[in-house]
């Protein structure tokens, strides 16, 4: 079972992939030197986890999975997240803003 399977079975959520822009490329959080800039992603990361984690799906209960989250150079965030149904998409747009 992978991991995102258990932690819906159990009614969690895995930890969201992070990946940051370093110059041109897209780069895995764990290649990010810089322990400064890497704890304070992973620690945005989690508090984004935290929130969709809470937000379930009005008509399967269900949260978002394989959620993913790139950090851009100029500091924008790139949120993506699968989701059961255009229910779950709604809901989490609307709680989030």
């Amino acid at each position: 079972m992978t991991a995102e399977g258990f932690c819906a079975l159990i009614g969690g959520m895995a930890d969201p992939k992070i990946t940051v822009a370093v110059g041109a490329r897209k780069v895995p959080i764990d290649e990010v030197r810089d322990m400064r800039i890497a704890t304070a992603f992973r620690a945005a990361a989690k508090d984004v986890g935290a929130k969709l984690d809470a937000i379930k799906c009005p008509v399967h209960s269900k949260v978002a999975t394989n959620v993913r989250l790139h950090f851009e150079r100029n500091g924008g965030v790139d949120l993506q997240y699968d989701s059961c149904c255009e229910a779950l998409g709604k809901k989490i747009g609307e709680t989030l803003g």
